[in-house]
Formats: structure tokens, sequence, C-alpha cells
């Protein structure tokens, strides 16, 4: 291991490590593991290269009964100030005077990196000796797998050899003999780690997501990371290391989440407004061609109209020349005598009827007259004898009783039979009946 001056290495942690607060916060993560492991396995833990002794005093704290060793004389001089169980001495010299299964647990923070890995592989077979068959290792150092800290930040400790990707050391573990091997990753939550998916609802948002996840799985991994070897496989202790494992997938963005939530609300919400502007303009459009068939109803009514007032204005035209010529002819101008004469006999003939009531009331006065003259009725009477059809017409007008009275004083000569009567006879007899019934 090459080696820098004490102070100078003493100088370099307390600058670049962190102070012993972070780093006891940090390592306390082992602890439900290792508290486990103590009381099963009744026997202390080693902590190669125990540097400013942090893990020493978080085990002290918890009870868990714990030893340390270091090269620097600088630290090891302030943990024995502080009480704590620490000494001076070479790793690989010191396990290798240990009995088999002398430890329950091995532990090394940052050390097997400035080993080598000759050293290394050296390392691992001693301590697979050295800890109890129901024991384990645990080997924290940087994480190769987060490039900042692979390409810079592993080169800021000089006496740094090479780093160790966690599948190589956990098959070092596995060849020298430990049975089961868990990684576990660490310290990312320490990183200034501000990246954030995108909602997958923003366009785009798959490409830019692999490109945040490109840069959060090469630069923002957990920079330290962790090999618990168990010595033998079924240790139950092998489900407390996997519970140590936390996932630590990238976040979504939180405002680019409640944006996206607010931009579908107001999409949702233009789109309820376009669904109803739609159900307005189709009912519109239905209201509009109701009109419209209205209106050419209406229209092909008013041509049709038109056709007919054109029709009756033409016959009206065409009457109009008829009386025109009619008037302009000959024949009316000739004409007119006999139409004069005809609406002086429509008028008489208007006036007939009223001349035939004055006729028959005349009669009748006439004949109570002559019925009030016995003289005079019986001369009439005879007169009427004489001229049958004459008499039939009298009664006609002036109806049966008033003439009967009259012609009573004269006789009439008998007639045993119809057939007897001359054929003039018989047609007076049947104007008598027909008087009769007449009157009647």
């Amino acid at each position: 291991m090459n080696m820098v001056s004490d102070d100078f290495y003493r100088a370099l942690e307390d600058r670049f490590r962190g102070s012993r607060e972070l780093i006891k916060f940090r390592q306390s993560v082992y602890l439900p593991l290792v508290e486990a492991l103590a009381n099963r396995v009744q026997k202390k833990v080693l902590d190669v290269g125990c540097g400013r002794a942090e893990w020493l005093e978080l085990l002290g704290e918890r009870g868990v009964p714990a030893q340390g060793l270091d090269l620097n004389e600088d630290f090891v001089a302030d943990g024995k100030r502080a009480g704590l169980n620490v000494f001076s001495a070479d790793a690989m010299q010191y396990l290798g005077e240990q009995p088999d299964q002398s430890y329950g647990l091995i532990s090394a923070f940052h050390v097997v990196e400035h080993l080598g890995f000759e050293n290394l592989l050296q390392f691992l077979r001693e301590a697979y000796r050295v800890v109890d068959d129901g024991g384990a290792i645990l080997l924290e150092t940087p994480n190769p797998a987060n490039l900042l800290v692979g390409a810079c930040n592993f080169y800021l400790d000089p006496t740094h050899e090479h780093p160790i990707p966690s599948s190589l050391l956990s098959f070092a573990a596995e060849f020298s003999g430990f049975e089961q091997v868990v990684i576990v990753p660490v310290n990312r939550g320490f990183l200034q780690n501000n990246l954030e998916l995108l909602p997958t609802e923003l366009p785009g948002a798959s490409v830019i997501n692999k490109v945040v996840s490109s840069l959060d799985q090469n630069f923002m991994q957990a920079p330290d990371y962790a090999v618990i070897a168990f010595k033998k496989a079924g240790n139950e202790l092998v489900e407390v290391a996997n519970s140590l494992l936390g996932d630590s997938p990238l976040p979504i963005s939180a405002k680019e989440t409640e944006d996206v939530n607010a931009l579908l609300e107001w999409v949702l919400e233009a789109e309820a407004q376009r669904a109803a502007l739609r159900a307005d303009v189709t009912s519109v459009q239905v209201q509009l061609t109701s009109v419209q068939v209205q209106l050419r109803d209406a229209l092909e009514r008013m041509v049709a109209m038109q056709a007919r007032a054109a029709v009756a204005e033409d016959l009206v035209h065409q009457s109009q020349q008829h009386v025109i010529a009619l008037l302009s002819s000959s024949s009316w101008r000739l004409s007119l005598p006999v139409r004069s004469v005809g609406r002086v006999a429509r008028k008489l003939g208007t006036l007939s009827g009223a001349v035939k009531r004055m006729q028959r009331l005349g009669l009748q006065h006439a004949v109570a007259y002559v019925r009030c003259r016995p003289v005079l009725k019986q001369r009439v009477a005879n007169m009427l004898a004489r001229f049958p059809r004459v008499r039939a017409r009298l009664i006609r007008y002036a109806g049966l009783y008033a003439v009967q009275g009259t012609v009573s004083g004269a006789p009439l000569p008998a007639v045993e039979s119809i057939d007897q009567m001359t054929a003039r006879g018989r047609a007076i007899n049947d104007d008598l009946k027909s008087a009769r019934n007449e009157d009647t």
C-alpha cells in the first residue's frame, strides 16, 4: 500500500470525507445487520482500517463489542484517547496471526481499494478463515458505476490503487469461499440529485426521460456500495442484508405534474365547451334547414300564385279585348234596339205576377158585385152556360167558390155519363176538375 504522511492523510480525510457526525449517520444504515449478527454470534467485530473510528464509536453506542486496527498512528492515538479498542497493525499480518473463526464480523470501510488486486484476494481468503461460520464480512468502497466517482472523485485519495466494480468484488468474495453475497448501493441520498422525470403526458417526455435516466444511472448512481458476504449459505441474516437495499427511482416532477394536470383540466374544459358549441351549432343548423324548407315552400307557393295571377291577368286582358272588339263591332250597334226591347220585357216579366193578382182580385170583386144583383147574376150565368171553356177559365182565376154562387141560378143540362159528352165537353170537365183541385 502506498503511504503518505499521517498528518497529510488526516487533513485529506477531514477535507473530503466529511465530518464525523456525517460519516456515523451514513454508516448507521448497517446497524440492523450488525446488531442481529452480534445477538446470534457472540463474537467481536473487527474493523480493518478503522481511520477516525466513527464505526467503532457507533458500535460502542449500541453495545456491540468491537476493535479496530489502522497503520495511521494519528488515527490510532485519537481512537485510544476516545477510549476505543484501537491498535496499530498491518491487516494482512494481523489476520494471518488470528485463529479460525475468531470474529463474528470483519468490516472494512474504504480499505479494499488501497490493497491492489493480489492483496485483495489474500485479504478475502484470510477473512474467510478468521470469520465465524455464522458470520460475514462487510466491505464498503467507492462505486465506479457513478462516472463522477470512477473518473474523478476516486483519485482524490492518492493512496487508492484502482476502482473496483461491484460485480468484480462480489465475484472475488465468492471465489474466496463465501457462499452468499449481497451488494448494497449506499449514500445515494447524500448526492445533490435534482433530476426528475417529466410526466409521460407531455409531448417528447419519453425521449427526454431516457436522457434523464441515462444521466441518473451514470452520474447519479450511489457513490459507494457495500459487499456483504456470508460465509455459509442459508444464513438467516441474508434477509436482513437484503432489507438494506432501498429502491431510489427518479421522482416525477411534482411541478410539471401539476402543470400537466392543470393543462389536462383546461383541455377537458375546452373539449366540453367545444362539444356544447357543436351541439348549439347542430341545433341552429337544424333550425336553419327547417327555415330554408319553409322559405322554399313559400317561394314555390308564391311562384305558383304568380303564375296563376299571370294566367288570370292574361284572361282578363283577353276578355277586355273581346269586350272592346264586341263593342266596336257593327253587330253590337245593330242589335241595340233588340236589347232595349229585351230589357223592357224582362222588366215587365217581373210585373206579370202582380198584374195577375190584381186581375184576380178585380174579378173576385166583380163576381161579388154580380152575386148581389139577382137579375144580373142570372144573365151572367146563362151566358157562361153557353161558353163552358170561359166558365172553366173564370173558375180557375176567380176560384170555384166565388163563381159557383154566381152561376147557380142557371142549371147546367144533366149528363148521365161522361162517355155521352162530346170531346169538347170532356175537355171542359177535365178543366173543371183541375180548377177544383187547385181551389182545394
